[in-house]
C-alpha cells in the first residue's frame, strides 16, 4: 500500500481517499469510534504517505483521534473492521499494534515532545529522517504542547510539525488561542487578501507591473502575514512557519511537503481541515460525531443515545443546584458534553468556565475560586484526572481549599482502551492528606455525595462510572447524604461480608439469588466513603463475627479501595480471610465493559467464585 502511494498520481491519490472514507464511515458506523476527526485528516495523511518515507522518517500523532486513515493506510485495511472491538485493533496509535505507530497516543498535547525525543534518538544512532508532529488546534492549549515548542529552536531540526487546525475542540474551541486560530484570522483572511492582490496586479498597466514594484507588494504581504495569522507566535518559539493551507487539496499539500523536506530547520506548517470532511451528517454536527456510538448510516442517527445515566442526572441535577446556591461555578476541560454540563452552560453560561484542554490549569483555577469565596466543581474524565495530579496535591489539597473534583469515567470506560480507563484516582487520590473520596453507587447517592462536599470545607473527590447507577427516578432536591457512612444494602445470618464500591453492588446483589440455591448467604455493604472508611464498616465485622471479606471496586488493587481497608484492619489487629476484586496489574485493552470486567476480575462471574471460595 505505502509503494502504492508514493507512486501514485493525484487522480489515483483522490480515489483513494474517497475509499478510505467509506472504510472509515462504515466501520464507525458498526463500533463506533471518533469519526468526525479522522475524516478531516484524510488528505493530510495520504500527503505524508507519499512524501514521506516510513522506513525512515516518522510520524507522530496528536491524541489519535485523527488517526483512522493513517491505520487504513499502513497495512491495516484487512483489520481496520476490528477497531475498537476485544482482540481487535485500537482506536488509538498503539507501538505493539503497528511498526508505524511510532508513538501510543491518547491524551492531546504529547506529540511535538515526542517528536523532538525521538528525533534526538535517531540523530544519535545516526539516521537523518524527518520526525512530524501532527497536532490539532484543541491540542495546542495543553502546557505540554508549549513546553515542547520552548525547546524547538534547541532540539527541532529535521522536525516537522503539523498544526492540523479544523476550527474545533472535541467541542467548540475557546479561549484565545482559538480565536487566533480561526478562519477570520487565517485562511480565508489571509487567502482572500493574497487573490485580491493578485487580481489588482493583474488589472495594472504594464509599467507597474515591473519586478521592484512586485517584490516590494510580496514583502509587504510577507510583513502582513503575521498579523493575520498565528505565525508570529510560532515564530517566537523559533520556528519557520508556513501556511495556513488548504488541508483537502492534495497537490498543495504534497507540492508544500515536498518543499519542506529538504529542510532541516524546525518548520510548523499550518494546515485547515473541515471536522467530518466527505460525510454530511458529520460536517454538520461535529460535536455529536467526534466520538459516536455505532449509528445508522444513511441517516447518520445514534442507534442509542450516548449519555450515560450518572453523567446525564448530573447534567439535569446541576441547573437546580446552581440556582440554590449563587457562589457555585463549573470548570471543565473541552468536554462540557461529556461531562454533563450542556443544560447548565445553556442557562447559566457565566459560571459555567471550558479552559480547553488544560486540566492542570482547570483545577489550579478551582483553587483561585475557592481561595476567594466561591465553590468550584471541577468536572473531569478520571483518565485525564492524572494529568492534573501535581495542581490537586499542591494547589487544593495542600491549602485544604473546598474545591469539588466530580470524577467521570471512573473505572473501566469500554472501547477507548487504556488511555481512558479510569482505574488510578483512587489509588493516587488515597495518599492525599486533606482529601475525601466518596463513590456512590448511584446517580441520587451522585448528587447527595454533592450537596455533602459542599457542606465541607475541604477538598471533595466523587468518583462515578460510565453509565447508569440504579437508573432512579429524577429527583431535583436530594439530602446531603451521611458524612462517613456507607449503607448496609443485605443483612445475612454469615461470617461472609462484601464490601462494594461504586456499582460493584450489582454484582454483589445480582448474584444473591444464585448463590442462595447453593447453600451460600453472605452480607452485603455499600462502602461510600474510600476516605474516611466508615467506622460503622468496622462495627460490623465485629459485631457480626465477620471471618471472611470480599472487597469488589473497579480500580487497580494497588492503592484501592480493598488496600485501604486491609490497611486498616492491620492497624486494628483484625485478621480476615479476605478476596480483593479489583483491577490487576496491567493496562486494560479496549473492549466492551461487560467484556473487560469478566476478563479482569470485577464482573458478576468473578465476584461469585470468590464468595464460592470464601464459603469452602
Amino acid at each position: 500500500m505505502l509503494e502504492h502511494i508514493r507512486n501514485a498520481s493525484i487522480e489515483e491519490l483522490e480515489r483513494l481517499a474517497a475509499e478510505t472514507r467509506e472504510i472509515i464511515i462504515d466501520t464507525c458506523a458498526k463500533n463506533g469510534g471518533h469519526l468526525a476527526p479522522s475524516l478531516g485528516t484524510v488528505e493530510l495523511t495520504l500527503a505524508l504517505l507519499k512524501v514521506f518515507d516510513l522506513e525512515r522518517d516518522r510520524i507522530v500523532w496528536d491524541v489519535g483521534h485523527q488517526a483512522y486513515a493513517h491505520k487504513i493506510l499502513t497495512d491495516r485495511k484487512d483489520r481496520f473492521h476490528t477497531l475498537r472491538t476485544f482482540g481487535g485493533i485500537s482506536g488509538f496509535p498503539k507501538r505493539s499494534e503497528s511498526p508505524y505507530d511510532v508513538f501510543g497516543t491518547g491524551h492531546g498535547g504529547t506529540s511535538i515532545s515526542a517528536a523532538l525525543g525521538i528525533k534526538e534518538a535517531l540523530h544519535a544512532r545516526g539516521g537523518d529522517g524527518k520526525v512530524i508532529a501532527v497536532i490539532g488546534d484543541g491540542s495546542m492549549t495543553s502546557g505540554l504542547a508549549f513546553e515542547g515548542m520552548n525547546n524547538a529552536e534547541a532540539f527541532g531540526k529535521n522536525v516537522l510539525t503539523i498544526l492540523n487546525d479544523n476550527d474545533m475542540f472535541i467541542a467548540t474551541s475557546v479561549g484565545g488561542l482559538s480565536r487566533w486560530f480561526s478562519r477570520k484570522l487565517t485562511g480565508h483572511a489571509y487567502a482572500g487578501l493574497r487573490t485580491e492582490v493578485k487580481n489588482l496586479l493583474a488589472h495594472l498597466p504594464p509599467f507597474f507591473r515591473g519586478e521592484r514594484i512586485i517584490e516590494i507588494i510580496r514583502k509587504a504581504l510577507e510583513s502582513s502575514k503575521s498579523l493575520l495569522t498565528p505565525g508570529i507566535l510560532f515564530e517566537g518559539f523559533g520556528f519557520q512557519y508556513v501556511g495556513p493551507i488548504d488541508g483537502h487539496n492534495l497537490k498543495e499539500l504534497i507540492e508544500t511537503l515536498e518543499d519542506l523536506k529538504p529542510n532541516g530547520e524546525p518548520i510548523l506548517l499550518h494546515v485547515h481541515t473541515k471536522k467530518g470532511k466527505g460525510y454530511a451528517p458529520a460536517e454538520e454536527n461535529p460535536r455529536l460525531f467526534h466520538g459516536i456510538g455505532p449509528f445508522d448510516r444513511a441517516t447518520g442517527k445514534p442507534y442509542k443515545s450516548s449519555k450515560s445515566g450518572f453523567t446525564d442526572y448530573l447534567g439535569q441535577y446541576l441547573p437546580h443546584l446552581f440556582r440554590r446556591d449563587e457562589r457555585l461555578c463549573a470548570i471543565t476541560a473541552a468536554m462540557p458534553d461529556g461531562t454533563g454540563l450542556t443544560q447548565l452552560q445553556k442557562e447559566l453560561p457565566e459560571r459555567v468556565y471550558d479552559v480547553g484542554m488544560s486540566e492542570g490549569h482547570a483545577v489550579t483555577f478551582a483553587a483561585g475560586l475557592a481561595a476567594e469565596g466561591r465553590r468550584p466543581l471541577v468536572l473531569l474524565y478520571s483518565s485525564f484526572l492524572q494529568r492534573a495530579f501535581d495542581s490537586v496535591v499542591h494547589d487544593v489539597a495542600l491549602q485544604n481549599l473546598p474545591v469539588v473534583l466530580l470524577i467521570d469515567r471512573g473505572g473501566l470506560v469500554g472501547e477507548d482502551g487504556a488511555t481512558h480507563h479510569g482505574v488510578f484516582d483512587i489509588s493516587f487520590l488515597r495518599s492525599i492528606p486533606n482529601m475525601t473520596i466518596i463513590a456512590p453507587r448511584s446517580e441520587p447517592e451522585l448528587m447527595g455525595a454533592i450537596e455533602r462536599a459542599l457542606k465541607s470545607d475541604g477538598p471533595f473527590a466523587i468518583r462515578y462510572p460510565r453509565g447508569s447507577g440504579t437508573g432512579a427516578a429524577f429527583n431535583r432536591r436530594i439530602e446531603p447524604l451521611p458524612y462517613a457512612q456507607g449503607e448496609l444494602l443485605h443483612d445475612a445470618d454469615s461470617d461472609i461480608l462484601a464490601v462494594t464500591v461504586g456499582i460493584g453492588d450489582h454484582h454483589a446483589l445480582g448474584q444473591l439469588p444464585l448463590l442462595k440455591k447453593e447453600g451460600i448467604r453472605y452480607s452485603i455493604y455499600d462502602l461510600r466513603y474510600i476516605k474516611p472508611l466508615p467506622e460503622e464498616l468496622f462495627e460490623i465485622i465485629k459485631k457480626r463475627k465477620i471471618k471472611k471479606l470480599v472487597v469488589i471496586e473497579e480500580n487497580a488493587v494497588a492503592g484501592g479501595a480493598g488496600s485501604a481497608i486491609l490497611e486498616e484492619l492491620s492497624r486494628r489487629h483484625l485478621t480476615l480471610r479476605t478476596e480483593l476484586l479489583g483491577l490487576p496489574d496491567q493496562f486494560i485493552p479496549h473492549g466492551t465493559q461487560a467484556e473487560l470486567r469478566e476478563k479482569f476480575g470485577v464482573g458478576a462471574g468473578a465476584f461469585a467464585a470468590a464468595i464460592r471460595r470464601l464459603a469452602k
